[in-house]
């Protein structure tokens, strides 16, 4: 490092430009062997001045979740690059070499989707486990999210990691952590990667083409994708096929995961939307480039297409094929992208009334979901005798883990999170684009064949069931220590919790963090709830839980999330009347966290 660039540093560490964390691992990253390969790049970031950038690339380690690490690709301890990957691929090594002794070499398995650098970080994770000891299963070319879940069951492995950043922008991409389950790693696992990757002291590395030839990376048998097919077709309960499907991959890997079970079940009736089917990580032709089937701008092309077609349901999947998002007609062909809350209300009702009627329901079938996803899935399945799991924090992994925890005499049949995340069957334990695309399709053939809409079918779900008018709305936090001023003000809102909220006076409060259960109006405990821990409260303004808001940061990204959901009955209140409820509440709490908010001071320097 010549004394100009280093003259510089100080300057910038002297004007607050620079914390001292971000000034020494920058020096760091200038003089050590192992950040050779960035150093020209971070040299030009020095004498551009690019502060701003630096402070935020570097004054912190990228967080290790409870199931991986996530964020944008740049220079920094603070961003996705090769070092990061690196360094969470040792740590994991740690991990599984002081916890997982007996069965490490079962090996860990890796996938990789479509997105830049994917294939880069994926070898660069194989060569690190290989050079721990630790044998290493990897596809050769883009998969699912869930066919890793499914390849580290069918294989017996330790474990598994898949590069992607699911439905984020193009800037993005993550790590994943899987246990020998198929589940993502819960936090108690968690906790303990993460403890091995702060104590890193130097990263174990082989040369990737040597640890093939030696037989420490080895590919995962074409074999495998066949197998993935087949227990996704195990979705199929209704044997028609009427039905026109338009779909879109959005430039990710669903075209090998999801519409290859679509054709193989007998949907040949499928219209592309052709110019977002390219495997490409900008997702060029993707409404601002953003593929998450949640956001109703990115059915636009699609829409578009079902309108000249006559189809009968829009299919989306995201770029790493692990969510599932719809959109469906009404009797006048206007078309309408359904919310995952709406999404898990058409397939449970479809799914429960098909098996039921065909004498196929089994004994003491099971429904999962997330607290935070609609209870009108609770209401339908225990209309059906089902048994409802719907206490479980926000995140596929703690579905997939009640799964994988149920009494043998159990027969788990379907679950949903809110955002458009399903699972149908036991295969594997992540959601996934393909079981619940089967479903839906199946679900629009129904429709056609008696001559509704699933609009009008949605609608006789809320006429037997009751309306929930439900919403999630989120507020990112900007600045350097966003997250921890997030979590701060979480504290704080728990000292002088509301007894009333948009003119509603609160029932009782559930802490995920204790369990506990308080009147709202004297502060009484009612009950300790031993459910997972997890930083959200929720706020019930009913006895019975269905009217709510659920309040909590992300786990790694500085937003804060609040849930709404109101039911009535469409008899006594207008869908628009309850809208505008849920409307004042999510603002009346979000206003309640911005007050806070602006009391807490977080100093990164």
């Amino acid at each position: 490092m010549n004394s100009e660039i280093q003259a510089k540093l100080d300057h910038a560490l002297q004007e607050k430009k620079l914390n001292k964390t971000a000034y020494g691992e920058i020096i760091k990253w200038l003089t050590e062997e192992e950040f050779k390969e960035f150093s020209p790049s971070l040299t030009e970031k020095i004498n551009k001045n690019e502060w701003e950038n630096l402070m935020d690339s570097f004054y912190r380690v990228v967080i290790f979740g409870t199931g991986g690490i996530r964020g944008v690709m740049d220079l920094g301890t603070n961003r996705i690059n090769n070092y990061t990957i690196r360094w969470a691929s040792q740590a994991y090594s740690q991990y599984l070499l002081k916890h997982k002794t007996s069965n490490v070499q079962n090996g860990v398995a890796l996938a990789y989707d479509s997105r830049h650098h994917s294939e880069e970080f994926v070898k660069e994770t194989a060569r690190v486990l290989a050079a721990n000891g630790i044998p290493v299963h990897m596809f050769n070319y883009f998969r699912a999210t869930p066919e890793l879940s499914f390849t580290v069951r069918t294989l017996g492995c330790i474990g598994g990691i898949v590069l992607t950043a699911s439905h984020n922008p193009p800037q993005f991409n993550g790590y994943k952590v899987y246990g020998s389950d198929g589940v993502q790693v819960l936090p108690d696992t968690g906790k303990l990667i993460e403890d091995e990757f702060k104590s890193v002291t130097s990263i174990k590395k082989i040369d990737f083409e040597e640890a093939v030839h030696r037989g420490l990376i080895k590919y995962i048998p074409d074999e495998i994708d066949k197998k993935f097919a087949e227990a996704a077709k195990t979705a199929s309960i209704y044997k028609s096929r009427n039905v026109k499907i338009v779909y879109s991959c959005m430039h990710g890997v669903g075209s090998q995961s999801v519409l290859p079970v679509l054709k193989e079940l007998g949907f040949n009736d499928i219209v592309l939307v052709e110019n977002q089917m390219s495997l490409d990580g900008d997702f060029p032709n993707v409404k601002g480039q953003f593929p998450n089937p949640e956001f109703p701008i990115v059915y636009e092309d699609a829409i578009g297409l079902a309108k000249k077609t006559n189809a009968d349901i829009v299919l989306l999947s995201d770029p790493d094929a692990d969510r599932l998002g719809m959109a469906v007609p009404d009797r006048e062909k206007n078309w309408y992208p359904l919310n995952g809350n709406q999404g898990a209300v058409l397939m449970t009702y479809f799914i429960m009334n098909t098996l039921s009627k065909n004498g196929k329901l089994p004994k003491n079938p099971v429904l999962v979901k997330t607290s935070v996803t609609t209870e009108l899935f609770r209401d339908i399945g225990e209309s059906f005798g089902a048994e409802v799991i719907g206490d479980l924090l926000v995140g596929f992994k703690f579905i997939g883990d009640r799964i994988e925890h149920l009494p043998k005499d159990k027969n788990f049949i379907f679950a949903a999170e809110e955002s458009v995340g399903y699972l149908y069957g036991n295969a594997y334990r992540d959601k996934g684009a393909e079981t619940p695309a089967v479903v839906a399709s199946e679900m629009a053939a129904y429709c056609k064949d008696n001559d509704i809409t699933p609009i009008e079918l949605l609608e006789s779900i809320y006429e037997k069931y009751g309306y929930y008018a439900e919403s999630l709305y989120y507020r990112e936090i900007q600045g350097f220590g966003a997250i921890d001023q997030m979590n701060l003000a979480m504290k704080e809102l728990r000292k002088n919790l509301p007894k009333e909220i948009a003119g509603r006076k609160v029932v009782k409060v559930l802490d995920r963090l204790t369990g506990e259960v308080k009147n709202a109006q004297t502060g009484e405990l009612i009950e300790t709830r031993k459910w997972d821990k997890g930083d959200m409260l929720s706020f019930f303004f009913t006895e019975d839980e269905r009217t709510v808001v659920h309040a909590r940061p992300s786990g790694t990204e500085p937003k804060m999330k609040y849930y709404t959901a109101v039911k009535g009955s469409l008899k006594e209140k207008t869908k628009e009347e309850l809208k505008a409820q849920v409307k004042e509440i999510e603002q009346e709490i979000a206003r309640l966290f911005e007050d806070i908010l602006k009391t807490i001071k977080v100093d990164v320097f």
